[in-house]
């Protein structure tokens, strides 16, 4: 036996309000990602480029090192 539900008033729109919360709660993710980023580069760019040269960095190193992609 099978259940139609394509005819069914509002049988869509839980899934539809899902869809949107998950695409809610991904944006806001996303954006929580890119703040931290922003803190680090803030952070990074606080120090002075000979203190830079002394840890082995160089300011090219700040995108990687804020995305987590840094590699020595």
């Amino acid at each position: 036996m099978a259940t139609i539900t394509h005819g069914v008033p509002g049988a869509g729109s839980l899934d539809l309000g899902a869809r949107l919360r998950h695409a809610a709660e991904r944006f806001l993710a996303w954006r929580a990602q890119r703040r931290e980023q922003a803190r680090i580069i803030t952070e990074l760019n606080k120090f002075e480029d000979r203190d830079l040269r002394d840890l082995g960095l160089s300011r090219y190193d700040f995108m990687a090192i804020a995305s987590g992609n840094f590699k020595r």
